[in-house]
Protein backbone atom coordinates (compact mmCIF):
# COMPACT_ATOMS: atom_id res chain seq x y z
CA UNK A 1 0.00 0.00 0.00
CA UNK A 2 1.61 3.22 -1.12
CA UNK A 3 1.54 6.41 0.85
CA UNK A 4 2.40 9.94 -0.12
CA UNK A 5 5.09 11.66 1.93
CA UNK A 6 4.16 15.18 2.92
CA UNK A 7 5.73 18.02 4.89
CA UNK A 8 9.05 17.91 3.05
CA UNK A 9 10.65 21.35 2.92
CA UNK A 10 13.21 22.32 0.27
CA UNK A 11 15.44 25.39 0.66
CA UNK A 12 17.52 26.38 -2.38
CA UNK A 13 20.24 28.93 -3.01
CA UNK A 14 21.57 29.12 -6.60
CA UNK A 15 24.77 31.05 -5.78
CA UNK A 16 25.89 30.66 -2.19
CA UNK A 17 29.29 32.27 -1.63
CA UNK A 18 31.19 29.19 -0.44
CA UNK A 19 33.39 26.65 -2.20
CA UNK A 20 31.81 23.42 -3.39
CA UNK A 21 34.14 21.36 -1.18
CA UNK A 22 33.32 23.34 1.97
CA UNK A 23 29.59 23.13 1.26
CA UNK A 24 29.74 19.34 0.78
CA UNK A 25 31.71 18.94 4.00
CA UNK A 26 29.18 21.06 5.86
CA UNK A 27 26.23 19.03 4.55
CA UNK A 28 27.88 15.71 5.38
CA UNK A 29 28.38 17.02 8.90
CA UNK A 30 24.71 17.87 9.52
CA UNK A 31 22.66 15.39 7.48
CA UNK A 32 20.58 13.37 9.94
CA UNK A 33 20.79 16.04 12.69
CA UNK A 34 17.93 18.17 14.01
CA UNK A 35 17.99 21.40 12.03
CA UNK A 36 18.37 23.67 15.09
CA UNK A 37 21.39 21.80 16.43
CA UNK A 38 22.77 21.47 12.88
CA UNK A 39 22.73 25.26 12.52
CA UNK A 40 24.53 25.66 15.87
CA UNK A 41 27.09 23.02 14.86
CA UNK A 42 27.96 24.86 11.64
CA UNK A 43 28.05 28.26 13.35
CA UNK A 44 29.86 27.54 16.61
CA UNK A 45 31.48 24.11 16.24
CA UNK A 46 32.99 21.98 17.63
CA UNK A 47 35.14 21.32 14.60
CA UNK A 48 34.96 23.02 11.24
CA UNK A 49 32.29 25.70 10.90
CA UNK A 50 30.58 27.03 7.77
CA UNK A 51 28.70 30.29 8.28
CA UNK A 52 27.23 30.50 4.72
CA UNK A 53 25.47 27.13 5.10
CA UNK A 54 24.44 28.07 8.66
CA UNK A 55 22.74 31.17 7.22
CA UNK A 56 20.95 28.98 4.69
CA UNK A 57 19.65 26.88 7.60
CA UNK A 58 18.46 30.16 9.19
CA UNK A 59 16.34 30.71 6.11
CA UNK A 60 15.09 27.11 6.14
CA UNK A 61 13.97 27.48 9.76
CA UNK A 62 12.10 30.70 8.94
CA UNK A 63 10.40 29.00 5.97
CA UNK A 64 9.42 26.05 8.17
CA UNK A 65 7.84 28.36 10.74
CA UNK A 66 6.00 30.18 7.96
CA UNK A 67 4.64 26.84 6.75
CA UNK A 68 3.34 26.02 10.24
CA UNK A 69 6.07 23.46 11.02
CA UNK A 70 7.91 23.28 14.33
CA UNK A 71 11.68 23.58 13.57
CA UNK A 72 12.43 21.63 16.74
CA UNK A 73 10.90 18.55 15.12
CA UNK A 74 12.68 18.82 11.77
CA UNK A 75 15.72 16.87 10.59
CA UNK A 76 18.22 17.82 7.87
CA UNK A 77 17.30 14.81 5.74
CA UNK A 78 19.28 15.35 2.54
CA UNK A 79 20.83 17.94 0.27
CA UNK A 80 22.79 18.56 -2.89
CA UNK A 81 25.70 20.76 -3.92
CA UNK A 82 26.89 21.80 -7.38
CA UNK A 83 29.57 24.29 -8.36
CA UNK A 84 28.17 27.56 -9.73
CA UNK A 85 29.70 30.54 -11.52
CA UNK A 86 32.22 32.63 -9.62
CA UNK A 87 31.24 36.11 -8.52
CA UNK A 88 33.70 38.49 -10.18
CA UNK A 89 34.24 42.00 -8.90
CA UNK A 90 36.58 44.80 -9.85
CA UNK A 91 38.62 46.60 -7.21
CA UNK A 92 39.82 49.94 -8.55
CA UNK A 93 43.26 51.13 -7.54
CA UNK A 94 45.28 54.28 -8.04
CA UNK A 95 46.56 55.47 -11.44
CA UNK A 96 43.79 53.77 -13.38
CA UNK A 97 44.77 50.23 -12.31
CA UNK A 98 42.26 47.63 -11.18
CA UNK A 99 42.21 44.07 -9.85
CA UNK A 100 39.77 41.26 -10.53
CA UNK A 101 38.43 39.57 -7.42
CA UNK A 102 36.84 36.13 -7.91
CA UNK A 103 34.67 34.55 -5.21
CA UNK A 104 33.63 30.88 -5.71
CA UNK A 105 29.96 30.00 -5.34
CA UNK A 106 27.84 26.87 -5.44
CA UNK A 107 24.20 25.93 -5.91
CA UNK A 108 22.96 24.19 -2.77
CA UNK A 109 19.68 22.59 -1.77
CA UNK A 110 18.75 21.49 1.76
CA UNK A 111 15.82 19.15 2.45
CA UNK A 112 14.10 19.08 5.84
CA UNK A 113 11.63 16.46 7.05
CA UNK A 114 9.88 15.78 10.36
CA UNK A 115 11.96 13.41 12.48
CA UNK A 116 9.52 10.48 12.32
CA UNK A 117 8.99 10.91 8.60
CA UNK A 118 12.74 11.00 8.00
CA UNK A 119 13.19 7.73 9.89
CA UNK A 120 10.60 5.86 7.79
CA UNK A 121 11.00 7.59 4.44
CA UNK A 122 13.14 4.80 3.03
CA UNK A 123 10.25 2.33 3.53
CA UNK A 124 7.79 4.38 1.54
CA UNK A 125 9.81 5.51 -1.47
CA UNK A 126 11.60 3.53 -4.17
CA UNK A 127 15.35 3.51 -3.60
CA UNK A 128 17.13 6.47 -5.11
CA UNK A 129 19.96 6.07 -7.59
CA UNK A 130 22.40 7.40 -5.01
CA UNK A 131 22.80 9.96 -2.25
CA UNK A 132 22.91 13.62 -3.16
CA UNK A 133 25.58 14.19 -0.56
CA UNK A 134 28.43 11.64 -0.76
CA UNK A 135 29.11 10.00 2.57
CA UNK A 136 29.13 6.67 4.40
CA UNK A 137 26.08 4.61 3.64
CA UNK A 138 24.64 1.91 5.91
CA UNK A 139 26.40 -0.79 3.87
CA UNK A 140 29.72 0.90 4.57
CA UNK A 141 29.18 0.54 8.31
CA UNK A 142 28.76 -3.23 8.24
CA UNK A 143 31.57 -5.73 8.29
CA UNK A 144 32.68 -7.28 5.03
CA UNK A 145 30.40 -10.19 4.11
CA UNK A 146 31.97 -13.45 5.16
CA UNK A 147 30.03 -16.58 5.94
CA UNK A 148 26.33 -15.71 5.97
CA UNK A 149 24.29 -17.47 8.62
CA UNK A 150 27.27 -18.38 10.82
CA UNK A 151 26.08 -16.38 13.79
CA UNK A 152 27.49 -17.45 17.15
CA UNK A 153 24.64 -18.24 19.50
CA UNK A 154 24.37 -16.48 22.87
CA UNK A 155 26.50 -18.28 25.44
CA UNK A 156 28.39 -20.29 22.83
CA UNK A 157 32.08 -20.58 23.73
CA UNK A 158 34.80 -19.66 21.28
CA UNK A 159 38.00 -21.63 21.79
CA UNK A 160 41.26 -19.68 22.14
CA UNK A 161 42.76 -19.15 18.71
CA UNK A 162 39.52 -20.05 16.94
CA UNK A 163 38.90 -17.77 13.98
CA UNK A 164 35.70 -15.82 13.68
CA UNK A 165 34.82 -15.37 10.02
CA UNK A 166 34.24 -11.84 8.67
CA UNK A 167 30.61 -10.96 9.13
CA UNK A 168 30.13 -13.61 11.82
CA UNK A 169 28.21 -12.28 14.82
CA UNK A 170 29.64 -12.53 18.34
CA UNK A 171 27.16 -12.50 21.23
CA UNK A 172 27.55 -9.88 23.98
CA UNK A 173 29.86 -11.12 26.74
CA UNK A 174 31.24 -13.94 24.61
CA UNK A 175 34.96 -14.56 25.02
CA UNK A 176 36.96 -13.81 21.89
CA UNK A 177 40.63 -14.57 21.48
CA UNK A 178 43.14 -11.88 20.39
CA UNK A 179 43.01 -11.40 16.65
CA UNK A 180 39.30 -12.20 16.49
CA UNK A 181 36.49 -9.71 15.98
CA UNK A 182 36.47 -6.96 18.60
CA UNK A 183 39.98 -7.68 19.96
CA UNK A 184 42.88 -6.12 18.08
CA UNK A 185 45.86 -8.37 17.54
CA UNK A 186 49.39 -7.10 17.88
CA UNK A 187 50.09 -4.47 15.21
CA UNK A 188 46.39 -3.86 14.53
CA UNK A 189 45.06 -0.38 15.40
CA UNK A 190 42.95 -0.26 18.57
CA UNK A 191 39.29 0.71 18.49
CA UNK A 192 38.84 4.40 17.76
CA UNK A 193 42.20 4.65 16.00
CA UNK A 194 41.71 4.82 12.22
CA UNK A 195 43.51 2.17 10.20
CA UNK A 196 45.16 4.76 8.00
CA UNK A 197 48.72 5.06 6.84
CA UNK A 198 50.98 7.69 8.37
CA UNK A 199 50.81 9.67 5.13
CA UNK A 200 47.00 9.74 5.26
CA UNK A 201 47.02 10.99 8.85
CA UNK A 202 49.59 13.66 7.99
CA UNK A 203 47.42 14.73 5.03
CA UNK A 204 44.38 14.95 7.34
CA UNK A 205 46.32 17.16 9.77
CA UNK A 206 47.51 19.40 6.91
CA UNK A 207 43.92 19.70 5.69
CA UNK A 208 42.78 20.79 9.15
CA UNK A 209 45.62 23.34 9.35
CA UNK A 210 44.45 24.79 6.02
CA UNK A 211 41.32 25.95 7.84
CA UNK A 212 43.28 27.88 10.49
CA UNK A 213 43.19 31.56 9.49
CA UNK A 214 45.77 34.13 10.55
CA UNK A 215 43.63 36.83 12.22
CA UNK A 216 45.85 39.67 10.98
CA UNK A 217 46.29 38.63 7.34
CA UNK A 218 43.02 36.76 6.74
CA UNK A 219 44.72 33.81 4.95
CA UNK A 220 45.27 30.27 6.21
CA UNK A 221 48.58 29.45 7.87
CA UNK A 222 49.53 26.79 5.29
CA UNK A 223 49.30 29.15 2.31
CA UNK A 224 51.14 31.82 4.30
CA UNK A 225 54.08 29.43 4.63
CA UNK A 226 53.91 29.28 8.43
CA UNK A 227 53.69 25.46 8.52
CA UNK A 228 57.10 23.98 7.75
CA UNK A 229 56.62 20.30 8.63
CA UNK A 230 53.95 17.94 9.94
CA UNK A 231 54.47 14.49 11.46
CA UNK A 232 52.23 12.10 13.37
CA UNK A 233 53.81 10.32 16.34
CA UNK A 234 51.31 7.77 17.63
CA UNK A 235 48.27 9.84 18.57
CA UNK A 236 50.16 13.15 18.62
CA UNK A 237 50.48 15.58 15.70
CA UNK A 238 53.90 17.25 15.70
CA UNK A 239 53.77 20.57 13.81
CA UNK A 240 56.84 22.63 13.01
CA UNK A 241 55.85 26.22 12.30
CA UNK A 242 56.91 29.82 12.35
CA UNK A 243 55.30 33.26 12.23
CA UNK A 244 56.26 36.57 10.73
CA UNK A 245 58.32 37.34 13.84
CA UNK A 246 59.37 35.63 17.04
CA UNK A 247 57.83 38.60 18.87
CA UNK A 248 54.41 38.00 17.28
CA UNK A 249 51.74 38.03 20.04
CA UNK A 250 49.48 35.56 18.21
CA UNK A 251 51.19 32.30 19.19
CA UNK A 252 48.51 31.55 21.83
CA UNK A 253 45.71 32.40 19.41
CA UNK A 254 47.22 30.08 16.79
CA UNK A 255 47.52 27.22 19.26
CA UNK A 256 43.85 27.55 20.25
CA UNK A 257 42.72 27.59 16.60
CA UNK A 258 44.87 24.54 15.81
CA UNK A 259 43.47 22.69 18.83
CA UNK A 260 39.91 23.34 17.57
CA UNK A 261 40.82 22.34 14.02
CA UNK A 262 42.41 19.02 15.02
CA UNK A 263 39.66 18.05 17.49
CA UNK A 264 37.41 16.29 14.90
CA UNK A 265 40.24 14.11 13.54
CA UNK A 266 40.03 10.48 14.57
CA UNK A 267 43.19 9.05 16.07
CA UNK A 268 44.69 12.48 16.92
CA UNK A 269 44.37 13.15 20.65
CA UNK A 270 47.20 15.64 21.20
CA UNK A 271 49.36 18.01 19.26
CA UNK A 272 52.71 19.70 19.74
CA UNK A 273 53.96 22.87 18.06
CA UNK A 274 57.72 23.20 17.58
CA UNK A 275 58.28 26.89 16.89
CA UNK A 276 61.13 27.45 14.45
CA UNK A 277 62.44 30.99 14.10
CA UNK A 278 65.61 30.30 12.12
CA UNK A 279 65.55 30.69 9.18
CA UNK A 280 63.16 33.60 9.55
CA UNK A 281 59.90 33.67 7.65
CA UNK A 282 60.01 35.55 4.31
CA UNK A 283 57.24 36.69 1.95
CA UNK A 284 58.74 34.26 -0.56
CA UNK A 285 57.39 31.43 1.65
CA UNK A 286 53.80 32.34 0.69
CA UNK A 287 52.25 29.93 -1.82
CA UNK A 288 50.77 31.11 -5.13
CA UNK A 289 47.31 30.51 -3.70
CA UNK A 290 48.17 32.59 -0.64
CA UNK A 291 49.38 35.46 -2.84
CA UNK A 292 46.13 35.40 -4.78
CA UNK A 293 44.13 35.52 -1.56
CA UNK A 294 46.19 38.42 -0.19
CA UNK A 295 45.73 40.38 -3.42
CA UNK A 296 41.98 39.78 -3.26
CA UNK A 297 41.93 41.17 0.28
CA UNK A 298 43.86 44.27 -0.80
CA UNK A 299 47.52 43.54 -0.10
CA UNK A 300 50.12 44.40 -2.73
CA UNK A 301 52.50 41.47 -3.06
Amino acid sequence: MGRTLAAELHTDEPRLRVTEGDARTALRTVVGRPVVSARARLRFGPGRTCEPVARLLDRAIVQAEGAGLDPGLLIVADGSVQAAEDIIRVRRRAHGNADWIRSPTCAIQIILRPAGLHATAGLDRPPAAGPLVPGPQPADLRAEPGAPGQAVAPGQAVAPGQAVAPGQAVAPGQAVAPGQAGVPAEGVPAEGFPAESADERVAAVCGALSDVIDPDLGVNIVDLGFVRAVAVEGRTAAITMTLTSAACPLTGVMENQIRAGLAPLGGIENFRIDWQWIPAWRPADITDGGREQLRAIGFTI
